[in-house]
């Protein structure tokens, strides 16, 4: 796994009357990366529809560049002192919300609510756009967060290589099936801009011009959907002044007297290995930071597991039955009370009910037959999900 942080730069600015401490820092890269850079691996982003990581409401952001097709840069803290408030939005070929939010003829409630604030301020806000992680990739290569699909009529892999990403930012500005009025930024091979502000196929950031997060939609499209949401959305968009983000090495050596290439003053690399921990291998934890660099950045997780074809099930004491299913589907054991969902092979949600009882009958007949994934959201305990075949 190649090392990524020999171009963090830390450094700390204390924040007047609060009593927090602000960090800044910057991912990279300083120059396009090469076509010929291999994309990170997949990280653990939670459970199944676990959409909770990423950057929180009230997170201080971390810099980075990242590059259009043509490989011109765009800086994030340039573009959050400009006039207008920045908004980050990702997408990927294979998010069909993403995919129907831009498609004229997807006459969806919550596509059309999305596709039309954002056409009619295209121009109040500074929308930025970043193409990353596939969400469901045909080659099973998925998130762990995002259900795998199948589809007959195109392939989507995971892109390997720098350049597929390059060529899918390319895919999206030039296609005629779309209307994307907006440019697109391919994330960087380490996939920091994914790992560190979303981990979610379609999510939304707003940010203030001091680099802390204003707003957050787990989803686009139905955080256009709340009312009260686009009120948020509208009254900060009124209230954003434009500033500088105060970004300056400490004299004092909070900077850990860094150069601008990332090594201290007498050329070594701030008393760190190449896998990023400290000289004597504990990790550099001398100065915590509420909102950096994690294991996200390295392509590992806590479990030192990479992230690829299927998922574990969590055990539980849930007893869903028949499985293959034709007529009547029984879900017993329920405790408390819970949502259920039913997932089909491409990621859509067919169903979506709540019940306050220990049993749940569902009409299978109703669903087309095939494999699902079948979601149980029960209160005070982690989600359950199954494999499901309806015949």
């Amino acid at each position: 796994m190649r090392t990524i942080y020999s171009c963090l730069l830390i450094a700390i600015a204390l924040t007047g009357t609060q009593q927090c401490v602000a960090q800044y820092g910057t991912f990279g890269e300083d120059t396009c990366p090469e076509d010929s850079a291999a994309v990170d691996d997949i990280i653990y982003y939670g459970e199944l529809l676990d959409m909770s990581g990423g950057s929180l409401t009230g997170d201080t952001v971390f810099d980075f560049t990242v590059y259009d097709f043509d490989g011109n840069p765009l800086n994030l803290y340039t573009e959050l002192s400009g006039e207008k408030p920045v908004v980050l939005i990702n997408g990927s070929v294979s998010c069909l919300r993403f995919r129907g939010t831009f498609e004229p003829d997807n006459n969806g409630q919550q596509y059309v609510a999305a596709r039309n604030y954002l056409e009619e301020h295209i121009n109040d806000y500074n929308w930025i756009f970043i193409y990353g992680v596939e969400a469901h990739p045909t080659d099973g290569n998925c998130p762990s967060n995002c259900p795998p699909t199948i589809s007959n009529d195109t392939t989507v892999v995971q892109p390997p290589f720098y350049v597929d990403r390059r060529w899918a930012v390319r895919g999206w500005e030039d296609s005629p099936e779309h209307d994307f009025p907006f440019t697109m930024y391919a994330d960087n091979p380490n996939n920091a801009v994914y790992n560190n502000f979303f981990q979610r196929p379609f999510g939304l950031v707003a940010i203030n011009c001091d680099g802390t997060v204003a707003l957050r939609g787990d989803w686009v499209n139905s955080f256009f959907m709340d009312a009260t949401n686009v009120t948020a959305l509208n009254e900060w968009r009124l209230e954003s002044n434009a500033c500088t983000i105060d970004w300056t090495p400490d004299d004092e050596g909070t900077d850990e007297g860094t150069d601008d290439d990332g090594t201290d003053d007498d050329g070594t690399d701030e008393g760190t290995d190449d896998d990023g921990t400290d000289d004597n291998g504990t990790g550099d934890d001398d100065t915590p930071l509420d909102d950096g660099p994690s294991l996200a950045l390295t392509g590992e997780n806590q479990n030192n597991e990479v992230v690829s074809n299927g998922f574990i099930e969590a055990p539980s004491n849930l007893k869903i039955y028949p499985n293959p299913a034709q007529d009547l589907l029984q879900i017993e054991g329920l405790e408390n009370a819970a949502r259920v969902l039913l997932i089909d092979i491409s990621g859509r949600e067919l169903m979506d009910v709540e019940s306050s009882d220990q049993m749940l009958r569902i009409d299978a007949s109703a669903f087309s037959p095939g494999p699902y994934i079948l979601i149980v959201l029960e209160e005070s305990k982690a989600p359950q999900r199954r494999t499901l075949v309806i015949q």
